[in-house]
């Protein structure tokens, strides 16, 4: 069976400063704050904000086991951390199949370090067991 990777954008996030939506874990605003899947409002030092979730889905859009995530830039503002299980809706695909479907995947979660203003950018890559490869450069501004 062929596996297909896809960039799986974010369902909602929140758009208040400091809300606990943004924590791994917590329940989700209702209001979306996305550009292409991808985080479009500013990120609040020291508390973790999801920016993306990457999925593996195969041709049926199954759930497959979630890709591995590597850092290939490191931020310089802060860090970034992944959590497993995390649900969305698939809003972009390498293969256009399975979009608007409700899966679980690997969060990708950016906290910037006290103190910290302005923008920070970082890269990830996301591999598959089967070697299929989904490079991502990601770009927060965070809040003042």
């Amino acid at each position: 069976m062929r596996r297909i990777l896809l960039l799986v954008g974010l369902s909602f996030a929140a758009v208040a400063a400091g809300c606990a939506a943004d924590a791994p874990g917590a329940g989700e605003a209702a209001v979306p704050s996305e550009a292409n899947g991808v985080r479009t409002s500013p990120v609040v030092a020291g508390r973790p904000a999801r920016v993306f979730v990457f999925v593996g889905v195969g041709k049926q859009c199954e759930q497959l086991a979630p890709p591995i995530i590597t850092i290939t830039q490191m931020p310089v503002k802060g860090d970034v951390s992944f959590v497993p299980g995390q649900e969305t809706t698939i809003a972009t695909a390498a293969q256009g199949t399975c979009l608007g479907t409700k899966t679980k995947g690997m969060g990708i979660y950016y906290t910037a370090r006290p103190g910290q203003s302005g923008t920070d950018a970082f890269a990830v890559e996301a591999k598959l067991a089967t070697g299929e490869v989904a490079k991502r450069d990601f770009a927060v501004t965070i809040a003042e």
